[in-house]
């Protein structure tokens, strides 16, 4: 009983397994291709019409500057090795 046990557990090791690897490559612009929107300051004053569209131009250009801040963030986490691939 005990030849017949060890005989199959032996048999599970006569196989070998082929492992395969996946290794995930990101391909990033080059960096110098987004930078952060310029927001520039308001000042002086100016007609009425004008002045309404103000809060409105400064909120898109809050909204572009925290798109190419988050891609940028994003972007050097992933330059940054991780455990595993440090030697």
């Amino acid at each position: 009983m005990n030849a017949t046990f060890l005989m199959l557990l032996l048999s599970g090791c006569a196989n070998r397994t082929e492992t395969v690897s996946t290794q995930v490559i990101f391909r990033l612009p080059p960096p110098g291709m987004l930078v952060p929107c310029n927001k520039p300051s308001v000042q002086g004053t100016w007609p009425e019409v004008v002045s309404e569209d103000i809060p409105r131009l400064k909120q898109a250009l809050k909204e572009c500057n925290q798109q190419i801040e988050d891609y940028l963030n994003w972007r050097t986490q992933r330059e940054q090795p991780t455990e595993r691939e440090t030697p």
